[in-house]
């Protein structure tokens, strides 16, 4: 997706597309030292911003060519402290619609070959088209 390598944000935390399905995107990032809290663990922030983008970018799989999308609204659930070698979030539309969806999204940290879900996120979404 072209709008995916335009955001800087992402391209700040090395992150990429992993996955592509109607309805489902993958994004990971590897672990970095500079995205980290004063603990070592990757910081909410980042973590919000990752499901973020998992979760619009479902959105936007099932959107017209001319739409852009744009979070309304979102909650995260920090499950466990963020720390692995890796990490991806997995996002996926529940509701589609032809301006709301509504999308959710797992992140996922992966130390020695194992994963851990870490975060959960849920986003209200919407359809912006050209005037």
């Amino acid at each position: 997706m072209q709008s995916f390598a335009e955001q800087a944000v992402m391209r700040h935390i090395n992150a990429s597309l992993l996955g592509i399905d109607a309805g489902q995107v993958e994004i990971g990032f590897p672990y970095q030292p500079q995205l980290t809290q004063q603990d070592g663990f990757i910081h909410a922030g980042i973590s919000s911003t990752i499901m973020d983008s998992a979760c619009g970018y479902a959105a936007f799989t099932l959107m017209p060519v001319e739409a852009r999308v744009l979070t309304i609204e979102f909650k995260i659930n920090l499950l466990a402290p963020a720390a692995g070698d890796a990490f991806r979030a997995i996002g996926k539309v529940r509701k589609p619609g032809r301006s709301v969806f509504v999308a959710e999204a797992e992140l996922y940290a992966t130390s020695s070959g194992t994963d851990k879900l870490v975060a959960t996120m849920v986003g209200t979404l919407m359809a912006m088209y050209p005037q």
